[in-house]
């Protein structure tokens, strides 16, 4: 039984050269005899392939030559000896083009390389060369020119494939973030100011006092108290907002300033009275007279009622 498998030569698009190195490996790997090689060649290489070495070899018949006279001929049509300047012009013309990766330019320099007869020893030096000054990527080529003049060419490709890849990952981080914008910032920051700001006014609040936001009428009791300022505590409890300014009273109802309660600035303020985001403990239903308070209050700064025996103070913006 038969090791391996040639296929057809296809004349439009493969080499010759290989085509026959894989043959070679063919007989060797199946120990067919040289009397029946040119049999073999012309079973496998296909219609198309023979028609042509049929015309190669008129008026001869193809199997009355040797096997080494019948690959020179088709070379010889297949391969011809190419112009040793046209062949190094084209490897020194050779660049990375747009959206081509490293390895694959790299690849095409070693195969333009063949015809270009570059002796052993400079080769590496050659291929070298031409790969660093083609980099499309004007960081990647820079970073390499810093290197030393020994670097060889698996150093060089190698760095040239991590910062490759270093960018690619950086700029699918950039582009989703980019995706999860909101308000003209990534989702990300959003949140992450948001839980900032937040940390800040929880840190802060026992010496600042505290607010809630959203407070609902039935947490507060607002509507159910005959006391002084529950008109207040009824427009100051949203269903799931409470920041606005008090058209009767002209103050913010979170810290009680004369200002909007979308700009004050302890809206994040966590209230010590009752343990709610939204308000300072001063402008909380629940504190111990209420809303009506807040006309014996200094415009510049309150101070906490003696009870809760701290030290807290705002300033009224």
């Amino acid at each position: 039984m038969a090791i391996g498998k040639i296929g057809p030569f296809d004349v439009t698009k493969d080499l010759w050269d290989s085509y026959v190195e894989r043959l070679e490996q063919y007989f060797i790997a199946n120990e067919v005899k040289v009397a029946m090689k040119v049999a073999t060649l012309i079973t496998v290489m296909g219609s198309d392939a023979y028609e042509l070495m049929v015309n190669l070899c008129t008026p001869d018949k193809p199997s009355t030559k040797s096997f080494e006279d019948l690959v020179k001929v088709m070379k010889a049509h297949l391969q011809p000896k190419p112009s040793l300047l046209a062949e190094r012009f084209k490897f020194r013309q050779r660049v990375q083009k747009e959206n081509e990766i490293v390895i694959d330019y790299l690849t095409e320099l070693k195969r333009l390389s063949k015809d270009c007869k570059f002796e052993s020893a400079s080769l590496k030096e050659n291929i070298r060369d031409q790969f660093v000054c083609g980099l499309r990527n004007e960081n990647i080529r820079q970073r390499l020119f810093a290197e030393e003049d020994s670097i060889t060419l698996e150093k060089a490709f190698r760095l040239a494939v991590a910062m490759e890849t270093a960018e690619t990952n950086a700029a699918l981080v950039e582009d989703r973030t980019r995706a999860g914008k909101s308000d003209g910032l990534p989702t990300t920051s959003v949140n992450q100011l948001r839980s900032s700001e937040r940390n800040r006014a929880r840190r802060t609040s026992t010496w600042h006092g505290g607010m809630y936001r959203g407070q609902s009428d039935k947490e507060t009791g607002a509507g159910a108290s005959g006391r002084s300022g529950a008109g207040s505590d009824k427009r100051s409890a949203g269903k799931h907002s409470s920041f606005f300014f008090n058209p009767d009273t002209k103050r913010c109802n979170v810290c009680g300033g004369q200002h909007e309660a979308t700009l004050c600035k302890f809206r994040y303020y966590v209230c010590r009275v009752c343990n709610k985001e939204g308000h300072l403990k001063r402008m909380c239903p629940k504190f111990r007279g209420g809303y009506s308070k807040l006309h014996h209050l200094s415009e510049q700064r309150v101070r906490s009622d003696s009870e809760d025996n701290d030290s807290e103070e705002f300033q009224i913006l």
